[in-house]
């Protein structure tokens, strides 16, 4: 850790440490994969901002089929850019000791891909779709079939039957769900 773990002092780790989900150490941990994302910038910059792609390259997250999504929901700019507080606030939010209403938060502004505060028949054909990834994946579901996935979801999830999937309806689905909770998580 050497230089960068001198770059914050102990308030500014207490700081990070009371906002996050990670002690001080793993602080320190997450900060140095950051750097090393793009050491010249790391050490260059006290707070660099890193691109899209600069942190795309980090492996964990680059397996993730929402990894471009992901960036652009946790980046204040909105286009995936990021300094490291905000870097950390997602990391910790994926991180396994953050707690269950947390990651349903998460998933839910990632699958709401309008922002609009419901998640609607075009953001599940982009669930879908970045699910079965038929480049990646060699699946593949015709239009037909996406669509009676879509209809589901909703059938199973929309408990208003307004047609959307309210928050309220997505954490209720997902507080049902065994498994999601380990799933969404990403460990550095």
């Amino acid at each position: 850790m050497g230089q960068n773990a001198s770059r914050y002092n102990q308030e500014e780790l207490a700081e990070f440490q009371d906002l996050t989900y990670f002690t001080k150490r793993e602080v320190l941990h997450v900060h140095k994969r950051f750097c090393a994302l793009s050491p010249d910038k790391a050490r260059k910059e006290r707070n660099p901002v890193l691109t899209k792609q600069e942190i795309l390259s980090l492996p964990e997250l680059a397996a993730n089929p929402f990894n471009e999504r992901i960036l652009d929901v946790f980046s204040q700019t909105g286009d995936g850019r990021m300094n490291f507080e905000e870097f950390l606030d997602m990391m910790s939010q994926f991180s396994s000791k953050a707690p269950l209403n947390t990651k349903i938060d998460i998933a839910f502004r990632i699958y709401d891909f309008n922002d609009d505060g419901e998640i609607c028949e075009k953001d599940l054909e982009k669930v879908v779709l970045f699910l079965i990834q038929p480049s990646v994946t060699g699946g593949n579901l015709n239009t037909e079939d996406r669509q009676k996935v879509v209809n589901n979801v909703i059938k199973e999830m929309d408990m208003d039957d307004d047609g959307t999937i309210s928050y309220l309806d997505f954490k209720h689905g997902m507080s049902k769900l065994n498994g999601f909770e380990e799933s969404f998580k990403i460990t550095l």
